[in-house]
């Protein structure tokens, strides 16, 4: 079996046994898994990455081993492993399980040939969707998050910090509930983007003359990383207003917190995706991939062969190569 790991020389496509299957759990064939600014992230070991792990948690597949009743069908996998028992589990709220982790973070994840998932993680991918649209499952079940703690109502000023795929999806999402959406975009492509989709995409050097002519009351910040975007956030966002931390930043970073006293700002971290007694935020992306097919068709700028996965971070990670979303798609 063939799976990508983390090298100092890069990314490497490397021959292991397979492993055995646990009780409960479904060996998939992987289909589709996109890349995300985490990968890149640890990539570039701004977060820690043990040897043996194999990346990628945006993963759509097929099964292979596991419980008899499965359809020969696409599964999008929630890539959350959560323990169970704990009181956050209990009351259905895995995603603050203080022993959970992610496949492709803690566990091994889909940049492979084969993936192994706990059966309760896979959604059924509606039939008029493909493998490639469908990778694109938890990516959109973050920003599903990210909008309804963001409590949107039709005269909400939105302004969404970073244009990458996460930034994008979100304010799509946004628009459903809003009429005034802008973007900071850095790169030509990612504005052209925003303005197809109805945004006003903005340079990060507009963003300070936008804020204060437009007073926006929702700040969601998507970039993280090494970035100042959390400050910048406090700085933009309106007085009373509501600032979403979907980024993963590396490390502590800057912000001024007088100033969040005194405009009297809810900040709030958007961790993943949660449960309630309408269902998860992961299923409701999975159902919903099919009402975004321009949009989602235009943002997956880029594929590659899971035999060129090395070449698909370096697409990736150089935002000059156009690159919205790279997706690794089984080889042929």
């Amino acid at each position: 079996m063939r799976e990508a790991r983390f090298t100092d020389a890069g990314v490497e496509l490397v021959e292991a046994e397979p492993r055995p299957l646990r009780p409960g759990w479904v060996r998939l064939r992987v289909e589709a898994c996109g890349i995300c600014g985490s990968d890149l992230h640890m990539l570039h070991r701004q977060h820690p990455v043990p040897d043996w792990l194999v990346p990628g948690h945006e993963i759509v597949g097929v099964p292979l081993e596991g419980p008899a009743h499965l359809e020969d069908a696409l599964y999008a996998v929630e890539p959350r492993v959560w323990c169970g028992h704990c009181e956050f589990c209990l009351r259905g709220s895995r995603h603050l399980c203080s022993s959970g982790t992610l496949l492709g973070v803690g566990r091994n994840g889909g940049l492979a040939e084969t993936v192994d998932t706990p059966h309760a993680s896979l959604h059924r991918v509606p039939d008029q969707v493909g493998a490639l649209a469908a990778s694109l499952s938890e990516p959109l079940a973050v920003c599903v998050r990210a909008t309804n703690l963001a409590r949107l109502t039709p005269d909400s000023r939105v302004l969404v910090l970073g244009a990458g795929s996460i930034g994008l999806l979100t304010a799509l999402l946004a628009r459903d509930r809003v009429d005034r959406i802008a973007i900071t975009a850095r790169y030509p492509h990612q504005q052209e983007i925003a303005k197809q989709w109805g945004f006003v995409p903005l340079a990060e050097t507009e963003a300070d003359a936008w804020a204060q002519d437009n007073g926006p009351d929702v700040v969601i910040e998507t970039v993280g990383g090494l970035a100042g975007t959390l400050d910048d956030s406090v700085r933009l966002c309106r007085p009373g207003g509501r600032i979403v931390m979907l980024g993963v930043f590396a490390g502590e970073r800057p912000v001024n917190a007088l100033a969040l006293m005194l405009k009297e700002l809810t900040l709030i971290g958007s961790n993943t995706y949660a449960s309630s007694e309408r269902g998860s935020e992961f299923g409701t992306a999975v159902d919903w991939l099919g009402r975004y097919p321009a949009e989602l068709a235009s943002a997956q700028t880029h594929q590659f062969a899971l035999s060129d996965v090395a070449r698909a971070f370096e697409c990736a990670a150089d935002k000059r190569s156009g690159a919205i979303k790279v997706t690794v798609l089984a080889d042929s």
